[in-house]
């Protein structure tokens, strides 16, 4: 596995940066499939944008050089306000950070691509060509027991206020829940804080809902990452907490950006063309 070291030279895109002003509530809405298809994402929003944290993070020597104080651990957590049973505030003993990026394989994208660290205007990550524009993610390799536990997969140098990659509920969904059959969805993209191990969906600040006004709930601690060989996979947990049958990752390219379903062949049939793909963590 790389070290955010190795990746600190590679990584070299423009920093986007925005200001958050205020706005009213976000409002949750569900959709009913009765009439004609939905887009998969809202078409009358009035889109905010999102800061983005530095192409190449500083190390901690770079920031004291410049009389800043050194960064914070940035190790996944849980929510203070909603915790998980088996939820832990703190790293176990033993547990290693490893850093990389997210390459994507599947047929309908670039050779070589990666997760980009810029989202779409929707707060939705999407995919990349240039290594340079990866998105960087830190999670932590726990042995024994703990390593077969989901795990947060934080982001390094993506979005500056939603930090947790995790899956956003789909704003056309009939519910939360990803079932075989069904077209509901979730969008990979930026939570503020852990939702924490086996958590169903909960309403949490994050990427969508800042950018477009729509409320969703989300799930962060998902992942799990191979330590033979780096694949990365997801287990969405419904909302009668059973985990959601072969969760698999999709990619929507008329939009750019990733998404979780039970059931690929179900949203390309409702939303247009899209192609299932592997994550790897390199």
């Amino acid at each position: 596995f790389a070290t955010l070291a190795a990746f600190a030279s590679l990584l070299c895109a423009p920093v986007l940066l925005a200001g958050a002003a205020p706005a009213p509530a976000p409002s949750r809405t569900l959709a009913d499939r009765a009439g004609p298809a939905h887009p998969i994402n809202p078409v009358d929003a009035a889109l905010k944008p999102l800061a983005m944290a530095p192409a190449t993070p500083m190390t901690n020597a770079q920031r004291l050089k410049r009389g800043l104080a050194p960064n914070r651990p940035k190790f996944p957590r849980s929510s203070p306000r909603k915790l998980a049973p088996r939820a832990s505030s703190t790293p176990q003993p033993g547990c290693t950070p490893r850093y990389g990026a997210l390459n994507v394989v599947g047929a309908g994208v670039p050779p070589a691509a990666f997760v980009a660290r810029v989202p779409n205007e929707f707060g939705e990550y999407g995919v990349t060509a240039d290594f340079a524009d990866a998105l960087v993610v830190l999670y932590l390799a726990c042995p024994g027991s703990a390593a077969a536990l989901p795990v947060d997969l934080v982001t390094q140098n993506g979005l500056a206020d939603y930090t947790y990659f995790g899956g956003i509920t789909g704003f056309a969904n009939t519910s939360p829940d990803l079932e075989p059959g069904s077209a509901n969805y979730a969008y990979l993209g930026g939570i503020l804080s852990s939702t924490g191990a086996s958590a169903p969906p909960q309403d949490a600040p994050n990427s969508f809902t800042y950018a477009t006004g729509d409320a969703e709930d989300v799930e962060s601690t998902i992942w799990s990452v191979s330590p033979v060989d780096g694949a990365v996979s997801a287990r969405w947990v419904n909302t009668d907490g059973a985990p959601a049958p072969a969760t698999q990752a999709v990619y929507f390219p008329a939009q750019n950006f990733l998404l979780l379903t039970a059931d690929p062949a179900a949203v390309e049939a409702e939303y247009g063309p899209s192609d299932v793909v592997a994550l790897t963590f390199v």
